[in-house]
């Protein structure tokens, strides 16, 4: 199976790209590379925090108002390591682009990220 550390440079490959088109190159070598099936590859790297509907410059293409707006300055923000579950009673919550569980996982987010996290009653944050 793939880890999720594996799964982030192919997820930062994917939101550097615009066109779906070469999204689906992308994800057809990390099949080959992984020995994955395309259906399979597609749900572990959302899992991993891809989220299609998200822009390269971090936009949002639908209207969702939810836990996913992020505010962007337009400069690159610094990554920093959290450790971050949620306390639904869903198996799977989304916020800030990224797709939590109930089990406590490492991700590295940006500030912004971090903050939107923070502020999230749902979502338990360990920095």
């Amino acid at each position: 199976m793939v880890s999720k550390e594996e799964l982030i440079p192919w997820v930062e490959k994917l939101n550097a790209e615009p066109d779906k088109r070469k999204r689906n190159d992308i994800v057809a070598d990390l099949c080959k590379e992984k020995g994955l099936k395309i259906g399979d590859a597609w749900k572990l790297l959302k899992e991993a925090g891809f989220d299609p509907d998200v822009s390269p410059n971090g936009d949002q293409r639908n209207n969702d108002q939810s836990c996913n707006n992020q505010g962007n300055s337009g400069q690159e923000s610094k990554k920093v390591p959290v450790l971050v579950s949620h306390k639904t009673e869903y198996e799977k919550y989304r916020c800030a682009g990224l797709v939590l569980t109930r089990k406590p996982e490492n991700y590295l987010v940006t500030e912004a990220q971090f903050e939107k996290l923070k502020r999230d009653p749902w979502v338990v944050v360990r920095k």
